[in-house]
């Protein structure tokens, strides 16, 4: 079974209707109709997106291929803005539907205002230094740490020098 019939096959035990599952994931239901027949091939962030819509992890999608997912540099969805470029690696629904795994690069400065998550973060600097401000404190950060916190508090970063990270994202369930 192809993946654009897996998605119908799922967004139809799931009561949706082509129109409503567009809206939910931002895209033109001519857009979800082609994805399911097989017109086009939709990215991963699409993809991730439907699947998260849906309920169902993205490898629901590929019931053959359970064992192995490879996501080609080209197909990795990338945030970027003046201060931070984030290559989402692994987006929710590959793992499970609460993970998720990108790499950043940030310049110097504020790069992620202050903000809150459901769930929990963990981030390795590969590279640079920053200030981690979480719940009203500052920490200081270098190549080498690893920092895991509960996001559902107030947490900002704000950089040093030129830095780059990994980090994991687990949401909690809702």
């Amino acid at each position: 079974m192809e993946v654009g019939s897996r998605i119908r096959e799922i967004r139809k035990g799931v009561g949706l209707t082509m129109k409503h599952l567009a809206q939910k994931v931002g895209v033109s239901t001519l857009t979800i109709h082609r994805i399911e027949t097989g017109g086009v091939s939709p990215s991963v962030a699409v993809l991730s997106e439907i699947a998260h819509q849906l309920g169902h992890p993205i490898t629901s999608f590929f019931p053959d291929q359970k064992d192995l997912t490879i996501i080609r540099a080209e197909d990795q969805p990338l945030a970027e803005s003046s201060a931070l470029a984030l290559r989402l690696l692994v987006p929710k629904g590959i793992i499970s539907e609460g993970i998720s795994i990108s790499l950043g690069k940030a310049q110097p400065g504020e790069c992620v205002s202050s903000h809150t998550n459901i769930g929990i973060e963990i981030t390795y600097i590969i590279k640079g230094s920053c200030s981690f401000v979480y719940d009203g404190k500052n920490y200081d950060l270098k190549e080498g740490d690893v920092i895991y916190f509960r996001a559902t508090k107030r947490h900002a970063v704000i950089t040093d020098e030129a830095m780059e990270f990994f980090s994991v994202f687990v949401r909690d369930a809702q």
